[in-house]
């Protein structure tokens, strides 16, 4: 089954041309509309683009989720139109990895001129306040990774946008990747049951760190910078996040060497969680890159701390730089080994959550 979202501005003709494909369709199918489900809210409505509407809308599109996966379910391709920007898309890509649909993202996207003169103009509209239809236009301005989703209907009649997106969408063209799959037989190895205990840590410290590496393989930059409200966590700024706790705990503070760059040049004063904001602007290949480097440097520090024979050397070493809360002194790599399995462990639980929410995938 497959399960096409139609969407854009005020005024790109998204209601008509659903209804449109949906009556050419020659397989089953039902058309719906987001509009339909806010209209359902008989008490304590707030108009979905207005501030203070974000768990409403979440709510709405945790329902129209449900109600396209009982349709496709029941042999039934959906086209569902309405205001549904990229930031919906993960409950969408969640359900069709979990149900098995392919889905369909199409942005019809007239130019702003013609947007407001089609939204304003429109008697029987909800939506005509110019600053508002200004506002939703540019939400769908940059649409990064799905740019190649959008069609400039400006110059189309409904008619003609409708046989477009037919040819588009019988070609293949419009879908989302489908998700990845997190394969049970990964590259990651299992800690040894019976080690010493430098041999232990380091081997549960470099399984959960193939654990983020799985938990964010195979993503796009849009899904890596997509969060699971009311949460801003996202899968890139744990890579990136990381990739500076490792820098930091080795490199900075055991080492009491400089920081990795970015990390050296980071502007911590203005924003002290800099690397979890900055990630939404990296490619994916530089975070993995990026944390590979760090996980890289990390282990550099701790060989050559295992290697030291000076006394109080190996996992009793200390740290060059010692704790922030006076009294406390410098750290051993054993504290060190043992936090950073505790920051990975704690950080790779959000990962689960956060992979499941952006395209379905599951797994340890």
């Amino acid at each position: 089954m497959t399960v096409t979202i139609l969407t854009g501005p005020p005024g790109a003709g998204k209601t008509t041309v659903a209804a449109l494909l949906g009556a050419a369709s020659e397989r089953p199918t039902v058309t719906l509309t987001t509009d339909t489900f806010y209209r359902s809210i008989t008490v304590g409505f707030v108009p979905p683009y207005l501030t203070g509407s974000q768990h409403q809308n979440e709510v709405v599109a945790e329902v129209i989720v449900a109600a396209a996966s009982a349709y496709a379910r029941g042999g039934y391709d959906v086209v569902l139109d309405g205001v549904v920007g990229p930031w919906f898309l993960p409950p969408f890509r969640a359900a069709a990895a979990r149900e098995g649909w392919d889905l369909a993202y199409v942005v019809l996207r007239p130019g702003l001129d013609a947007t407001l003169a089609r939204a304003t103009g429109r008697a029987d509209a909800e939506l005509r306040d110019p600053a508002a239809v200004r506002s939703m236009h540019a939400a769908f301005a940059d649409l990064a990774d799905l740019e190649g989703h959008a069609r400039d209907t400006s110059a189309e009649e409904p008619a003609e946008t409708a046989a477009a997106v037919r040819a588009a969408l019988a070609g293949g063209a419009f879908r989302l990747p489908a998700a990845a799959t997190l394969r049970a037989d990964d590259t990651r190895v299992d800690p040894p049951l019976r080690a010493d205990e430098v041999t232990t840590l380091r081997a549960y410290l470099d399984y959960h760190r193939d654990t983020l590496r799985r938990k964010t393989a195979g993503l796009t930059a849009e899904q890596l910078r997509t969060p699971l409200p009311p949460s801003t966590m996202t899968l890139g700024g744990l890579l990136k996040h990381l990739a500076y706790v490792e820098s930091n705990w080795f490199v900075e503070v055991y080492d009491g060497a400089p920081a990795l760059p970015p990390f050296d040049t980071a502007d911590w004063a203005a924003d002290r969680d800099w690397e979890w904001h900055s990630a939404a602007d990296d490619a994916p290949e530089d975070l993995q890159t990026l944390f590979d480097s760090a996980v890289e440097a990390a282990d550099r520090s701790i060989d050559a701390a295992l290697a030291d024979t000076e006394p109080r050397s190996g996992l009793d070493g200390t740290s060059a730089r010692e704790s922030r809360r006076p009294g406390e002194g410098a750290f051993s790599l054993r504290w060190i080994l043992v936090h950073m399995i505790e920051e990975y462990a704690r950080h790779n639980g959000h990962a689960d959550l956060l992979r499941e929410a952006v395209d379905g995938s599951t797994g340890e």
